[in-house]
């Protein structure tokens, strides 16, 4: 109950605060964009960058954490597409997108604020880890994926174009890299550029879930039907469940790293899906339903999953 009242209400409140500046209009549609901006490109890099430059890389190259993760989200796209005939699925994109919403959890505006409450710095590192190694992942199905439906251009050369707007324009996957490199250097950074990194970094999980709950508003449920119910229940459900035989039955990790990957497969369905379905035009209204229904119904799984990992790691 205490996790309850600690953790799951704050979180969402914020969240509920950022939904009705935008519903009252205290703030407008521009000031979503604004706040985006801010967590995407400053305040999360900075927690990222801090939190690895500060340890050591076999940290952050935990080989187990990283099969656990991905192996159990590899079984929830596979659980998803057992339904395919109900879902009509055709072009490769399209089966692209439907496994995203399926597997693609929030780390950015959920998984950092949670994990900062409830593990402090320390609980940054394994965000940092899941988020660099989903999106080269992703990285590539979504290069082959590409070429398989539009057959212009090589595999290749779209992976080397994808690779580069990874690290060259995402700050998220920058960042993390920066701090590795200063890991591995051993330099010593700069009082005047540590103290307003450190200064940032807090900031960047309330500002998250406020920001996440204006983007919230506007987002349409209506006409998704059985795909919305199933691909919500495969997200909330059997991708942390996946993840846990995988985490406790299989590789049998110490339990930070065990819990850490459970609850990453817990979060529910992240925004960057409803932007990558705009930009190929493909399953817009679902990504946006499964979006919005999953964040509410994780206020009931986190609620009822988070006091049972905490205590996991006591």
């Amino acid at each position: 109950m205490a996790m309850l009242f600690d953790i799951v209400i704050p979180v969402f409140l914020l969240v509920a605060l950022g939904w009705l500046s935008r519903k009252t209009e205290l703030l407008k549609e521009n000031s979503a964009q604004a706040l985006n901006q801010y967590v995407f490109y400053i305040a999360v890099p900075a927690l990222m960058f801090l939190s690895t430059a500060k340890v050591d890389i076999g940290a952050v190259l935990h080989w187990g954490f990283i099969l656990a993760y991905i192996g159990g989200s590899v079984i929830a796209v596979a659980v998803a597409f057992l339904a395919w005939r109900r879902m009509t699925l055709q072009a490769p994109l399209d089966w692209t997108v439907v496994a995203l919403n399926a597997a693609w959890p929030n780390t950015v505006y959920m998984g950092v604020p949670i994990f900062y409450f409830m593990f402090g710095e320390q609980g940054t590192l394994p965000v940092v880890i899941s988020t660099l190694a989903s999106n080269l992942l992703f990285i590539l199905v979504l290069a082959l994926m590409s070429e398989l439906q539009r057959s212009s251009g090589s595999i290749m050369q779209k992976l080397r174009s994808l690779l580069l707007q990874a690290l060259l324009k995402n700050p998220v996957m920058m960042a993390p890299l920066l701090g590795m490199a200063v890991s591995v250097s051993g330099v010593s950074l700069p009082v005047a550029l540590l103290t307003p990194l450190e200064m940032l970094a807090p900031s960047a999980a309330p500002v998250a879930l406020f920001a996440l709950g204006i983007s919230l508003y506007g987002l349409q449920v209506k006409g998704a039907g059985f795909e919305l119910g199933w691909l919500s229940l495969v997200k909330l459900v059997v991708h942390p469940l996946a993840v846990y035989l995988i985490a406790v039955w299989v590789l049998q990790l110490e339990p930070f790293w065990a819990v850490s990957a459970v609850l990453l497969a817990a979060l529910p369905t992240g925004a960057m899906v409803f932007v990558l379905a705009q930009q190929y035009r493909t399953r817009v209204t679902l990504s946006s339903a499964t979006i919005m229904v999953t964040t509410l119904a994780s206020i009931v799984t986190l609620a009822l999953l988070l006091p049972y990992l905490k205590q996991w790691t006591l």
